[in-house]
């Protein structure tokens, strides 16, 4: 026998070894990663909580231009508090935050294939690849929430889909954990709102009344979370956080985003497109590909007008909506065979639920957002998965794997480029100088740490002689105008063919829009820092 034929076999007799690998590869990723985007945010809040664990949302935190409080911002502080028991016992440092975010990764591993399992078992380990494998996963691990939303997320669909399966006690057990479970998430982060209308509708379904009362559970939680903000603020944060103007262009703008990013995250379409090609007619395979296309054409005219950015650039934006066009259509096409069955239900309003409130509320998409549709992506693809050719199944493990690895190990070195700068930039600064900075994500952590005074707009007073460092492409504070900075020296993120598939410019993997892709090609440099020193105060 081959080793990769014994390999398999040992797979589909012990699929918990092959989780684990998963589990192994991710957190090897993640683990000494250095802070990263929103992880900063995340760190201080969880700072001020332990130090202040009944006034959560009163610490100030400067994420623009000033410093504001925490009731200013979008996120409940229920992840902050776990931030924060971890960092008092162990340090609030890399690795063991990595580690206890890893705790998630894995949970949200094993729960999304024992829920696959209730659906194609043949194809849960496959489907668990996808996802975990995926460079959404593999990526957004970071110390951010989306794992442990996501986490959570799975294991309330694998209550309610478990629970058909289930006798009534053990049913009535499943749906009342589900609704601790959603209770949970949604003082981790609002977006889990919409799993709300999920569990209405697999409580109403069973048309048995004793089981409404779990509704209860998550309502009195948001009640009672209100009551503490008044009691903290004097006013609701979940109704008083800052919410979108709701467009049209806002939502055309956002949709556009979406398909890009969804296309951009989801080399598994292979298979789907694989089973789509050999299930339906001929004539209607290629008019559902010409549609596609003259679709991709008319989006890009409304981004950019009749005019080619670049050829690289342009054939990368098609790619990735064309490819994420025909994911969104061929979910619906899952779900076209599978009316019939209750539990498929669930994980169709899942997604449409989840991504409806996505593509209206989110004032931007990002990798993170399409992470938490894509289990039902993949598992309402499970249901084509026997008509696909098993060449469209291994290119699709392949390229997830690959561009799993590709972004994950990018996204190292962008994240890292800050940490290490931050003693190399003091190395060009006079010893005993008071040294300013500006600049949030990563930097805001590490160069804080390392005794920089953090600057806040047209409240800190510079004096002439202070030195300012200053990244230049990321998100920070403007520096008022009577500041005369003289540039000393730079440092420049050195490219290389790790970040080839760059996650950066701009954090687009984070931060992607219409007219900028979720990832991209590039060996340009990312990013520097300049060394400033104040010349005069005017």
């Amino acid at each position: 026998m081959s080793i990769s034929r014994r390999v398999a076999k040992t797979l589909n007799t012990s699929p918990y070894i092959a989780l684990l690998v998963f589990w192994a590869l991710a957190t090897a990723i993640n683990v000494n990663k250095a802070f990263h985007i929103d992880d900063v945010f995340h760190l201080e809040a969880a700072e001020w909580i332990k130090l202040n664990p009944l006034q959560p949302m009163s610490g100030k935190i400067n994420w623009y231009n000033i410093s504001e409080p925490i009731f200013h911002f979008n996120q409940p502080p229920g992840y902050f508090y776990f931030i924060a028991t971890v960092g008092a016992v162990f340090g609030f440092s890399e690795i063991p935050l990595h580690l206890a975010q890893g705790v998630f990764s894995l949970l949200a591993i094993i729960y999304f294939y024992r829920l696959l399992c209730l659906f194609q078992k043949d194809f849960a380990l496959i489907g668990t690849c996808f996802l975990a494998l995926g460079p959404a996963f593999l990526v957004n691990q970071n110390l951010m929430i989306d794992i442990p939303i996501l986490c959570l997320s799975i294991i309330f669909i694998y209550l309610l889909v478990q629970a058909d399966e289930a006798n009534e006690a053990n049913e009535a057990r499943n749906v009342y954990l589900a609704s601790i479970i959603l209770t949970i998430g949604l003082l981790l982060k609002y977006s889990l709102l919409p799993l709300l209308l999920v569990l209405v509708y697999a409580i109403f379904e069973k048309r048995k009344p004793h089981l409404v009362k779990a509704l209860l559970i998550p309502v009195v939680a948001l009640l009672a979370w209100a009551g503490l903000n008044y009691m903290e603020f004097g006013s609701s944060h979940m109704l008083g956080r800052p919410r979108n103007d709701i467009t049209l262009s806002l939502i055309s703008n956002n949709f556009i985003a979406f398909i890009l990013t969804v296309g951009g995250v989801a080399p598994f379409s292979l298979m789907f497109i694989s089973a789509f090609q050999s299930t339906e007619k001929k004539r209607i395979v290629i008019a559902l590909a010409i549609s596609v296309a003259i679709l991709v054409v008319a989006a890009y005219v409304m981004v950019y007008g009749p005019v080619v950015r670049s050829i690289p650039y342009s054939l990368l934006w098609a790619i990735f909506a064309y490819n994420g066009l025909l994911v969104i259509i061929l979910f619906f096409f899952a779900a076209r065979r599978m009316v019939p069955d209750r539990k498929a239900v669930i994980v169709f309003l899942w997604g449409l639920a989840m991504g409806a409130f996505i593509l209206i509320y989110s004032p931007f998409m990002a990798t993170r957002h399409v992470l938490l549709l894509l289990p039902p992506f993949i598992i309402l693809g499970g249901y084509v998965y026997r008509n696909t050719l098993p060449k469209a199944t291994k290119a699709s493990i392949g390229l997830t794997c690959f561009l799993g690895l590709a972004l994950g190990i990018s996204d190292w070195v962008y994240a890292d480029f800050y940490r290490k700068a931050v003693p190399m930039a003091l190395m060009h600064v006079p010893t005993n100088s008071k040294v300013w900075t500006t600049g949030h994500w990563g930097w805001q952590w590490y160069s804080k740490k390392a005794g920089m005074v953090f600057y806040e707009y047209d409240v800190s007073a510079p004096q002439a002689g202070d030195y300012f460092v200053i990244p230049e492409v990321i998100a920070k504070q403007k520096v008022s105008d009577n500041i005369v900075l003289e540039k000393e020296e730079i440092i420049i993120y050195s490219p290389t063919l790790l970040n080839f598939f760059t996650t950066a410019h701009f954090a687009r993997f984070y931060n992607s829009y219409s007219y900028q892709l979720p990832w991209y090609l590039s060996v340009a440099p990312v990013d520097s820092v300049g060394v400033y020193r104040v010349s005069g105060v005017e």
